[in-house]
């Protein structure tokens, strides 16, 4: 594989890149609660009652920042569902809580591993993703960690893609200027800012059948 002038570090998305996500925290719960003979009345109004806690803490970048702010919010979260359900049980509140954690639902596209083994070869790998401090948990349960360099998360940098600031922040961490870096993201408006930025990006539309192996395809072109 040919380098692309001196381009010599790919940015990668996580979500919708190099993992999807199995099912939803909230079809999670609502298929729980339904297995253990909860109404799904009742269940719909915990779902809608728990976003009032989404909202507090997912509408301003700087109010997750940290591990200890995201199990706040679940805490909450998850403790407002059984409050509208089955006050005071303590224990369905934990169970919902693990069952619907985000880290455990994550995997692997067929050909991410495949991928990465060959690009890391000749490319160095960091990871950029619009997420909460536990999707770094992600990179050692799938075992992808030994392939980037470096794993930014939003949330820690209190602002998230498209905001040029997070792509600058990026650069500054791993030392590079936005002609020496690619960017592969499977939304148009991230992929749009790092190219303003100079970073050379590719759009990952995976709902029309692109795949990782398109994207090392362009490079071998370029």
């Amino acid at each position: 594989m040919t380098q692309i002038n001196s381009r010599d570090t790919i940015i990668f998305d996580a979500g919708g890149v190099l993992f999807q996500i199995k099912a939803f925290r909230n079809s999670i719960v609502n298929r729980v609660l339904l297995s253990m003979g909860y109404d799904q009345t009742k269940i719909d109004i915990a779902l809608e009652r728990a976003k009032e806690i989404d909202n507090i803490y997912c509408n301003e970048a700087d109010k997750i920042v940290s591990w200890s702010d995201e199990k706040e919010w679940l805490t909450q979260r998850y403790s407002k569902i059984v409050e509208s359900i089955d006050p005071g049980n303590f224990e369905l509140r934990d169970k919902l809580f693990l069952l619907a954690f985000d880290t455990f639902q994550y995997e692997l596209y067929d050909e991410t591993v495949d991928v990465l083994e060959r690009l890391k070869m000749q490319y160095n790998l960091v990871v950029l993703s619009n997420a909460t401090a536990s999707l770094d948990w992600a990179f050692d349960l799938l075992d992808l960690r030994k392939y980037f360099s470096e794993v930014i998360i939003s949330s820690y940098e209190k602002c998230a893609k498209p905001d040029p600031k997070l792509f600058e922040i990026t650069l500054n961490k791993i030392k590079k200027q936005g002609h020496e870096c690619l960017f592969i993201d499977d939304k148009v408006e991230n992929v749009n800012t790092a190219n303003e930025l100079g970073i050379l990006g590719f759009h990952l539309d995976r709902k029309h059948g692109a795949t990782l192996r398109d994207f090392e395809t362009m490079l071998k072109h370029l």
